[in-house]
């Protein structure tokens, strides 16, 4: 071999250890993704002199327009993996739209994200407006989207009309819903009362 191919040899070899340094020092790691727990035991579980655990809990929230969000709940809890994340029990939610009834949620539990405010309601959740009744099991309140999407489940009652359905998008401004059903050869029951 000659010198000049060994001294190729050697750089590409030196080039292709870096690299493969740099791959896994740097770039390969052990990337850990954060599940949001949607479990009743992870609050009730906890003992009451846990430092993360805050009674009588209550935030506020209003964007731009002046629409507000307020959640209050019995007992909360902060994640331990991610401080924005609180874990609420027995929670009441009302939803202020300008020029709007407002919207009242109930439910047992709750993830709150007290950075985007939004959050997930689970477990008896009870959605009121003006004469509209929404029972679900699940509701994720996507706020500065104004947008909230009832899963499982869902069963929706007013003065005239029943419907039962697997999915609803409501958009919390104009109202508009998206119902669909999870299996498309399920269909939406609608029931009008006479």
């Amino acid at each position: 071999m000659n010198k000049k191919t060994l001294i190729q040899l050697s750089l590409l070899l030196i080039v292709l250890i870096i690299v493969i340094t740099i791959f896994f020092k740097y770039l390969y790691e052990n990337n850990e993704v954060v599940k949001i727990e949607t479990s009743k035991e992870k609050i009730a579980d906890v003992p009451e002199k846990s430092a993360n655990i805050i009674k009588d809990i209550e935030y506020l929230s209003k964007d731009n327009s002046g629409n507000t969000y307020l959640i209050n709940a019995k007992i909360g809890e902060i994640d331990s993996k991610n401080s924005n994340i609180i874990f609420l029990k027995n929670v009441k939610a009302k939803i202020s739209i300008i020029d709007s009834e407002d919207i009242y949620i109930t439910s047992d539990f709750a993830n709150y994200n007290s950075k985007n405010y939004d959050t997930n309601f689970f477990e008896n959740i009870k959605i009121k407006y003006a004469d509209h009744k929404i029972d679900c099991e699940y509701l994720d309140l996507l706020f500065n989207k104004n947008i909230a999407i009832l899963n499982k489940n869902i069963v929706y009652k007013s003065l005239e009309t029943n419907l039962l359905a697997d999915r609803m998008e409501i958009d919390l401004i104009t109202k508009n819903s998206k119902i669909s059903m999870k299996n498309k050869k399920d269909k939406i029951e609608i029931v009008y009362k006479k």
